[in-house]
C-alpha cells in the first residue's frame, strides 16, 4: 500500500459583503414594529446592553436595506471567496478536482449549491460534495477533503463555508407576532460571509503550511437543541409553519453559555490527544465567540484544564463580524496576511456548534 500523502494549506480567501456599524444593525435588518408589546419592551431593554455584551463592532449583510432582499447568494459569496484564495495561489480554477462546501441553509433545496459554484468558476469537470451544518461545517468539509487528498484520490481541492443569515433575520421574514426572546439576539451578532481554503496533496510539505490533522465529534445525545430553524421536509406545511413562527431562527442563549465552554474544552482535549499536540506547542489558538462573557469563561476553562495561555487566543470577530463556520478561516486569513503565523509555529483552530452539540477543529504547522 502506498504511504499517505501530506496535505498543504496553500491559501485562504474570504468574502465579506457590506459592512454595517453595530448601532445600525436594527435599521439595516428592519425594526420588529409588529412584535408583541412584551417583545418590543424587551428589545428596548436589550438594545442598551448589547454593545457591552456582543464583541462585534460591525456586522456584514448582503442585503438591500430598502427592499430587504439579498444582494448576494451563498453561491456568489462562495465563488468570490474561492477566487480570492486562488489568486493567492499558483493554481487555476480548472485544476481543482474536488469542491467541498459547508453551509447551514442552501440557496435552494434542490439542486445543491456546489455545481453552481463549479459553474461560476468555469470548471468543466470535478467532484463535489456538500455538508449541511453550521459552525462545524468548515471542519467537516476539511476532514472530507483532507482524507481524500491523503489517500491520493485527488491532488487539488477547495473547501468552502458560506452563510447568509441576513436573509432570515430581516424584518420582512418574520411573522412578527410570533417572535420570542430566542429569536432576537441572533440579529445583533450574526454576519453574512464566505471563506475558502485551497488544499493540495504532496509527498511532503517542505515549505508551507501543513494541515496536520482534522477532528470532529458529536456529543449532543440526551441534550436539547441549542439552536434551530424548524423548517424542512418533516415540517413542510408552509402556512402552518409561518403562522406558528417555526421558520424563525432561534438560539437558547442560557443553554449555550452554560454548556458550550465545558463541552468545548472536553472536545478540544480529545483533539489534542488525537493529534498529539501539547499546550506548549500551540502558538496560536483560533476560537471565535460572539460574546465577551462566553469568551472569558472559555479562556478561563481552557487555561485551568488544558494549561493554554489566554494570550494565545486569536479572533477577528470584533472587526470582521461573527460568521459562524467562516470565522475560523477568516481569522486564519488575517493571521497569515499580517504575518503573525510564521515558520516554525503551530496553530490550532476549534469551533463548537450548539445546534445539536457538535465540535470540530484542526491543527496547522508552518514549515
Amino acid at each position: 500500500m502506498a504511504s499517505l500523502k501530506e496535505v498543504e494549506l496553500v491559501s485562504t480567501g474570504v468574502f465579506l459583503p457590506k459592512r454595517v456599524n453595530f448601532e445600525r444593525i436594527e435599521e439595516a435588518l428592519g425594526p420588529l414594529d409588529n412584535a408583541s408589546l412584551q417583545i418590543k419592551k424587551l428589545i428596548g431593554k436589550l438594545r442598551a446592553k448589547m454593545k457591552d455584551v456582543i464583541k462585534t463592532k460591525y456586522s456584514y449583510f448582503a442585503l438591500d436595506e430598502k427592499t430587504g432582499q439579498p444582494t448576494e447568494s451563498n453561491v456568489s459569496m462562495a465563488t468570490k471567496a474561492v477566487k480570492s484564495a486562488l489568486d493567492k495561489s499558483s493554481l487555476k480554477a480548472k485544476e481543482i478536482e474536488l469542491i467541498v462546501l459547508g453551509l447551514p441553509i442552501p440557496d435552494h433545496l434542490i439542486p445543491c449549491s456546489t455545481p453552481f459554484i463549479q459553474e461560476q468558476l468555469g470548471i468543466p469537470y470535478c467532484s463535489e460534495m456538500e455538508i449541511h451544518s453550521n459552525c462545524t461545517a468548515m471542519t467537516k468539509t476539511l476532514q472530507i477533503a483532507f482524507d481524500a487528498l491523503r489517500v491520493g484520490r485527488y491532488k487539488n481541492a477547495i473547501v468552502i463555508y458560506s452563510q447568509n443569515p441576513s436573509a432570515y433575520l430581516t424584518a420582512n421574514y418574520y411573522n412578527q407576532e410570533q417572535v420570542v426572546l430566542e429569536n432576537i439576539l441572533l440579529r445583533w451578532f450574526l454576519s453574512d460571509c464566505a471563506s475558502a481554503v485551497v488544499l493540495q496533496a504532496a509527498d511532503k510539505v517542505e515549505d508551507g503550511i501543513k494541515l496536520i490533522d482534522v477532528y470532529n465529534d458529536s456529543v449532543g445525545t440526551g441534550t436539547k437543541m441549542g439552536m434551530w430553524l424548524k423548517l424542512g421536509a418533516a415540517n413542510f406545511d408552509l402556512n402552518a409553519v409561518i403562522e406558528k413562527g417555526e421558520h424563525h431562527f432561534g438560539q437558547d442563549y442560557r443553554l449555550v453559555n452554560k454548556k458550550a465552554p465545558i463541552m468545548g474544552v472536553e472536545s478540544f482535549g480529545k483533539l489534542m490527544r488525537q493529534i498529539g499536540l501539547t499546550a506548549n506547542e500551540i502558538d496560536h489558538l483560533i476560537i471565535t465567540l460572539p460574546s465577551y462573557t462566553l469568551e472569558a469563561t472559555a479562556k478561563d476553562i481552557f487555561k485551568e484544564r488544558l494549561s493554554i495561555d489566554p494570550k494565545k487566543w486569536e479572533s477577528n470577530v470584533e472587526t470582521k463580524g461573527y460568521c459562524g463556520g467562516a470565522s475560523l478561516i477568516s481569522t486564519l486569513d488575517d493571521l497569515i496576511s499580517e504575518k503573525k503565523f510564521v515558520k516554525g509555529q503551530k496553530t490550532a483552530c476549534f469551533a463548537v456548534e450548539s445546534s445539536k452539540w457538535m465540535n470540530g477543529g484542526f491543527a496547522l504547522e508552518y514549515r
